[in-house]
């Protein structure tokens, strides 16, 4: 086998490390979680609301994402243009964003700006405008911001797989910051009312993590939750429904494509699940990295792409497992089949010692990086209140993952990959990947319309 990396560099013993110390207040019937990192002047404040996007009504999905963006468009005490020059004379950057599972918004601004970013933050989240005027722009830029998303192949890709992942009306077969028709369709009343039910002392929770020795955190609390006397209502669990089909592949037609964009997959388990560790370094000795089964069989070996790559999407109610690359149209039908064989493979065969040696001591060795910034360690910090995690997981889930056992690892990749549901969507030009998929035996092949 050609290899355009000759030899992989060996990874040292993972060095000592631990999460951040931090610290939970409970002030005026909300949560503060605040972490204090020395020397970090920049600081990182959110608010993590239980308003992600399965807490949506039905056929108003994207109005979480709306409502996220619209907190920073202005409240009842200034306008958009006042409280974009508050933001700036504090020198801080807004944040807005939803994912399934929840809403943050926040700021990263220096330590001293703390209160009275706060102070602002407070102000959108519990006085919101949201004017008609505001709502219909911020909705018309997201509507041309999803047409030009589903222009690229890997989002058109995702937005397929999803659909034919799930059976309608699933919230997970639609994107979670909603669809063309879905956001088009949302109203300035519709955002009004989403905020009234989500947004609640009790359903929310302050994260802030920087240098705060001279930081009052229950102060940031008491400003944030202080005479704040809202209710959430109760919101049913999402319909996640999957669909009920054996292997399958979905053409996606782009005529004229040099290159097809593959997702290849099948749903996948919620993030609350007793094997997390073995799932996920099954999932990187597969496509977690560079010297991974998938990118070295498809760019390696076989030099069909830049990259592969494999993992699992889970969230509080479900979840997905997927291959991704994007290859040239001609062998198309041979990535795919080399793709599927390689999921087979570790299905029925598992990882030897060595893989599992190469993923420990890579992922023990990449996890603190993950929160190299305040930004970061306050998203884990709000991740540790959406998944309800122990307070020690950070700490406690390096460890496992250096000592992670390979019958475990084994155990999962028997249990949790189903390589007879394998859904493969394939976006290119059918004329030239449409015959050859159908001489591979992954499944009857469906072509549509871009």
């Amino acid at each position: 086998m050609n290899r355009l990396v000759a030899e992989a560099p060996t990874p040292g013993p993972a060095r000592p490390w631990s999460f951040p110390s931090w610290q939970r207040h409970w002030v005026d019937g909300g949560t503060v979680l605040a972490a204090h990192l020395p020397g970090q002047q920049l600081a990182a404040v959110a608010l993590v609301v239980d308003a992600g996007a399965t807490t949506e009504p039905t056929g108003q999905e994207g109005v979480a994402l709306l409502t996220a963006r619209l907190l920073g468009e202005g409240t009842q005490v200034r306008d958009a243009f006042e409280f974009g020059v508050a933001v700036e004379r504090l020198g801080a950057s807004w944040h807005a964003d939803v994912d399934w599972d929840s809403l943050r918004v926040g700021f990263d601004a220096p330590v001293t700006a703390l209160p009275d970013a706060v102070d602002l933050l407070a102000e959108a989240v519990r006085r919101p405008a949201f004017s008609p005027t505001d709502v219909e722009r911020v909705r018309d830029d997201r509507l041309d911001e999803l047409r030009a998303e589903l222009l690229q192949p890997a989002a058109r890709a995702s937005a397929t797989f999803n659909a034919h992942t799930f059976a309608a009306p699933s919230r997970y077969g639609r994107p979670d910051g909603g669809d063309p028709e879905s956001v088009a369709a949302v109203t300035d009343d519709d955002v009004r009312a989403f905020h009234a039910a989500r947004f609640a002392p009790g359903a929310a929770t302050l994260v802030v993590a920087g240098d705060l020795s001279r930081v009052d955190a229950a102060d940031l609390g008491r400003r944030t939750f202080s005479g704040w006397t809202a209710g959430m209502a109760p919101v049913a669990s999402p319909v996640v429904t999957p669909v009920d089909g054996g292997r399958r592949i979905v053409v996606v037609d782009r005529p004229g494509s040099v290159q097809s964009v593959l997702v290849i997959g099948h749903p996948g388990p919620p993030r609350a699940i007793e094997d997390y560790v073995p799932t996920t370094t099954m999932a990187i000795a597969l496509g977690g990295m560079f010297s991974a089964r998938l990118n070295m069989k498809l760019r390696e070996e076989r030099g069909f792409t830049y990259g592969a790559s494999a993992g699992f999407g889970m969230r509080r109610h479900g979840g997905i497992f997927a291959a991704r690359a994007s290859v040239h149209a001609e062998p198309t039908a041979q990535a795919v089949a080399d793709t599927v064989a390689e999921i087979e493979r570790l299905q029925r065969d598992g990882i030897d010692a060595d893989e599992l040696d190469q993923v420990r001591r890579y992922r023990a060795g990449v996890f603190p990086i993950q929160f190299a910034s305040p930004y970061a360690v306050a998203g884990a910090l709000g991740d540790l209140t959406v998944h309800g995690l122990p307070d020690d997981y950070f700490d406690r889930v390096r460890h496992q993952i250096a000592e992670v056992p390979l019958d475990a690892v084994n155990e999962a990749a028997r249990r949790r990959l189903h390589p007879d549901r394998l859904l493969t969507v394939v976006v290119g030009d059918a004329s030239v990947v449409a015959d050859g998929l159908r001489e591979i035996g992954a499944g009857a092949v469906e072509v549509v319309s871009d």
